[in-house]
């Protein structure tokens, strides 16, 4: 074999490792599984503070000993204020089925209308309060 077609074959070798390696990776799968969790209960309290605030405690369940408290997004649309409450749970792990809890204090501010009503849901649990 020529110096020069042993280049090139070395080249092209190259090529295709570096190819065949990039196709052949699967994307990651998610290690943790996100599920909203069970609310157990909320409570609505305006804040002593200027202006007041309204704040919002959360008690929601954990379904083994593997699961732990995700995050917490809120959203307001008019009246209605959503909070979504999630846990997370390692996927494929055998867990202590031992039911566990959290607890969550939100604050949502103080941009509220004086007198009227707002409906609040948090996950499943629905409630109203007045500001």
């Amino acid at each position: 074999m020529s110096k020069i077609t042993l280049a090139c074959t070395s080249t092209l070798m190259i090529i295709l490792m570096l190819v065949g390696g990039a196709c052949s990776k699967a994307p990651a799968e998610p290690q943790e599984e996100i599920d909203l969790a069970p609310i157990h209960e909320v409570n609505v309290t305006l804040l002593k503070s200027k202006p007041p605030q309204i704040g919002v405690y959360i008690k929601g369940g954990l379904r083994d000993g593997c699961t732990t408290f995700h995050n917490i997004e809120i959203t307001r649309e008019g009246s209605t204020v959503n909070i979504k409450v999630t846990t997370q749970h390692p996927k494929d792990k055998v867990c202590p089925a031992v039911y566990g809890y959290f607890e969550k204090d939100v604050n949502l501010g103080s941009n509220f209308s004086v007198g009227t009503i707002y409906t609040l849901n948090v996950n499943d649990y629905t409630s109203t309060f007045t500001y």
